[in-house]
């Protein structure tokens, strides 16, 4: 059977023909799937087609009651591992088509904004080179699996002209196929360390993060500050602005409305604090980071007048230890994002080192007098961490714990937002870390990475690779758990990605999908 490929400068008719009627596509995928030599690829399809049919129906369904009844048997557990026995992961192109088909035309236009009708700007800043393209496509595909409400803007800093040439033919052809909602914005350069005297001393690359995120709001069409008005010309004050990173995967979709009884909010004094639970204005949001109160540090820097001087250790902890995701309304985020670029350069030239811009940021929003309500389980990233959202992965039991992973489904186990993926992540001989990831792993020659097996929670793999010689690190119980659940989540994530591409921009004679690609090999 034919397969439909959307090929780089694809035109919007074109696409909409690959986007057509999805009962059409999913007809298409299991003529395809009828006629393979491999029978057990068959049956894989038909039971991803079930489930994908079953989240179509979910997705379209209004009526909570009707919503409860069509997925009650497909979101079982029980089902799950039964898709989940024969097929984990994404096996075929075939069956991304179907898992991973991007938005209709009108799903597209319906998610601009949320049921309320709150638009939400999601942005994450980079620079122009090949290691974060790979990242920004990541970021972007998750965005587009999870059914992200509103805009998602890549910030792009620093570029030559030919890079933001080439940034631009990338976004347009591989990007923007995911979604018109998936924009990039460019911006002068901002990392470089500027001594007294002016001149340039170094570089600090994340100086582009509160920098790039001011020029976006100052200058992108979508917002149109006013400076004499002190607002906002383009959107009403109630639009959501979210700052994340760029090596970040979603799991669940971001929100603003942390009311569910799976949310859990930082509780530094052991009991119990009454939090605000909506995004508001006056009442921003951010991830726990174990940052302590150590930006106090740094408040000489805001001046002797600033409201951050009042802030107390106590008030420190429980408000303003936050990092990405940072959520606010476009005029709170604004104001705090013009402190922090004013304040970052000063609090990187008293204590250069790694982490300056983020006590910046802690720092700016104390002097703008916008506590944060600091949330727990927006995030995962180191398997040790505390103040994130490892809870829930704790609490699912274990022989389902690589599925939840795999296919995030918040109505089968409640998850974290989003998966921070900076550290490495192993389980028996599949290791992972970004580093490792080649920068040309979204091509169609590239090989698809090794996933863990199926029964990765057998103590049989209880352990992790060292980069040194494949040495074998022992894990206990709460680790290879975390190790597995990251492990699957991530790899399986870059493979969908992936495949993705390779349906998109690759015939499918040579559209690599072995699975085979050992990061430390």
């Amino acid at each position: 059977e034919k397969l439909v490929v959307v090929k780089p400068g694809v035109s919007d008719s074109l696409r909409s023909m690959f986007v057509r009627d999805i009962k059409t596509v999913r007809n298409d995928a299991n003529k395809i799937a009828k006629s393979a030599d491999d029978k057990k690829e068959e049956s894989h399809l038909e039971i991803k087609t079930s489930s994908a049919k079953v989240m179509n129906q979910e997705a379209k369904t209004t009526d909570g009651n009707k919503k409860g009844q069509v997925v009650k048997d497909q979101n079982s557990p029980t089902f799950l591992n039964k898709v989940n026995a024969t097929a984990h992961g994404m096996k075929s192109l075939e069956e991304s088509m179907i898992n991973s088909l991007g938005f209709l035309p009108d799903e597209d236009g319906e998610l601009e904004t949320d049921k309320d009708g709150q638009t939400i700007y999601t942005v994450f800043s980079t620079d122009c080179s090949s290691y974060q393209h790979w990242q920004s496509y990541m970021l972007f595909f998750s965005a587009m699996r999870i059914k992200q409400r509103g805009f998602v803007t890549r910030i792009a800093s620093g570029c030559s002209e030919k890079q933001k040439d080439e940034a631009n033919e990338f976004h347009q052809e591989h990007i923007a196929v995911m979604s018109s909602r998936f924009r990039i914005h460019f911006t002068p350069k901002f990392s470089s360390i500027k001594g007294d005297d002016g001149q340039s001393k170094g570089d600090y690359k994340y100086f582009n993060k509160p920098f790039g995120v001011k020029h976006y709001l100052e200058n992108s069409s979508d917002f149109g500050w006013d400076e004499k008005l002190s607002k906002m010309k383009s959107v009403e004050d109630k639009a959501i602005v979210i700052i994340i990173d760029p090596d970040m995967v979603l799991l669940q979709p971001l929100t603003t409305d942390f009311s569910d009884s799976s949310v859990k909010f930082w509780s530094p004094f052991y009991k119990k604090i009454e939090r605000k639970k909506i995004v508001e204005p006056g009442t921003p949001f951010g991830q726990t980071y174990g940052l302590s109160h150590n930006w106090m540090k740094f408040i000489s820097v805001a001046g002797d007048d600033s409201p951050a001087q009042k802030v107390d250790e106590r008030t420190a902890d429980l408000h303003y230890q936050v990092g990405p995701p940072y959520i606010g309304t476009v005029l709170d985020m604004y104001n705090i994002v013009r402190r922090w670029a004013e304040l970052v350069p000063k609090v990187h030239r008293t204590k250069p080192e790694l982490m300056s811009e983020m006590y910046a940021y802690c720092l700016a929003a104390a002097d703008q007098a916008l506590p944060h309500e600091v949330v727990n389980s927006m995030m995962i990233s180191a398997v040790d961490a505390y103040g994130e959202g490892w809870d829930m992965i704790d609490k699912i039991p274990d022989e389902e714990v690589c599925v939840a992973g795999r296919t995030p489904n918040k109505s089968v186990h409640p998850l974290p937002t989003l998966m921070h993926y900076c550290q490495f992540y192993g389980v028996g001989e599949v290791l992972f870390n970004k580093r490792l990831v080649p920068d040309d792993i979204f091509t169609c020659q590239k090989p698809l990475l090794i996933e863990p097996v199926d029964d990765a929670m057998s103590t049989d793999y209880a352990y992790k690779l060292n980069l040194a010689g494949r040495k074998k690190e022992k894990l206990n119980a709460k680790l290879h758990k975390r190790q597995v659940f990251a492990t699957c989540a991530i790899t399986s994530a870059v493979n969908e990605a992936s495949l993705f591409f390779k349906l998109h921009h690759c015939n499918k004679s040579e559209a690599n999908r072995e699975r085979k690609l050992d990061l430390i090999a």
